[in-house]
């Protein structure tokens, strides 16, 4: 099997490609193991905060990665560059680079799946006349599904839908009407446990009934570039149902931010005073990640009183305070 998969991809592309595949197989197996092992030797409890910790340290304003932000979803129009298959190893983290700028648009990048939901669910047509199905059927793999299983993962879609569409936005945590205390567990059961973990959010291991720290934080995740562009991390189905059906706002875990982000949700915190943050982070107050650190920042309501385009130019820089 590994020696097919070789040849022919040295038949597609000649030895660099062979090469290019193998450094990314060999990247993936590394993000396994590493998620594996981090999830199997800890507790719900100890990973969380294992991986905060390791994500967040040196940062001033670090979020609680457990808060949602309620988004408009019609903000989020692009893609991450981030692989969602290690999303939770991420929690929390803050990035450089220009990781945020050449992101996909969300329609570009999943337009397959996009046709196949509109197909159902804008013309009502059966799932089993649906080219993404057929698709399925014939060996392509649709989520985690493939082959007869696709009639298991349509039925859900179906279920989904009819979710959002009665109860529009719900955090996943209010549907399992669980406390995080109850779904982060403090230790494992036992020794061979600890090497067996399950979580029904899980991409690598079983299910199980019990609520678990994954299942708990499975919302919309999102990371946010350096000036605030939310961009879709996982969660492409519940974010067209959400769009197509004209949901205002949703909650959505941030996974990754923007170092540059960041530095502004740090000069944020750090303020007393509105008249002491830059024109940009003044311009961003309003964002959905800004409500933690604007919190008993003086001014900051009436500064949002103000229509965007008027607040830093009805107070430009020469005239402030601290200027």
């Amino acid at each position: 099997m590994v020696i097919d998969r070789a040849l022919r991809h040295y038949r597609d592309g000649g030895v660099d490609h062979l090469l290019s595949k193998l450094r990314d197989q060999l990247d993936y197996s590394y993000r396994y193991g590493s998620y594996g092992l981090e999830r199997a030797v800890f507790s719900d409890l100890q990973w969380y905060r294992f991986t905060t910790w390791r994500n967040q340290r040196g940062v001033d304003a670090a979020a609680d990665p457990r808060e949602l932000r309620w988004v408009d979803p019609e903000d989020i129009q692009r893609v991450s560059p981030f692989n969602p298959r290690f999303c939770w190893r991420k929690l929390g983290q803050v990035r450089d680079g220009d990781w945020d700028l050449d992101c996909q648009r969300f329609d570009d990048r999943f337009d397959d799946v996009i046709r196949a939901l509109e197909a159902r669910y804008v013309d009502g047509e059966d799932w089993a006349d649906i080219q993404k199905v057929q698709d399925t059927l014939d060996g392509e793999r649709w989520h985690f599904y493939r082959g007869e299983e696709v009639w298991e993962w349509v039925e859900k879609l179906d279920a989904l839908h009819d979710s959002i569409a009665e109860k529009r936005a719900v955090p996943v945590r209010s549907l399992l009407d669980a406390s995080f205390a109850e779904a982060a567990y403090e230790e494992n059961d036992s020794l061979a446990d600890r090497f067996r973990p399950t979580t029904n959010g899980s991409l690598f291991f079983g299910e199980t009934d019990d609520v678990q720290i994954l299942d708990w934080l499975d919302d919309i995740r999102v990371d946010v570039g350096r000036d605030g562009e939310l961009l879709r991390h996982n969660g492409r189905h519940r974010l067209w149902f959400s769009k197509h059906l004209d949901v205002r706002e949703v909650p959505v875990c941030v996974i990754v931010r923007h170092e540059q982000w960041q530095d502004l949700r740090d000069e944020v915190a750090a303020a007393d005073h509105v008249d002491e943050l830059s024109d940009r982070a003044r311009d961003h107050l309003d964002h959905p990640d800004m409500i933690d650190v604007r919190e008993g920042l003086a001014g900051v309501a009436e500064e949002l009183e103000r229509p965007v385009a008027d607040r830093v130019a009805a107070d430009p820089p020469a005239a402030r305070a601290d200027d």
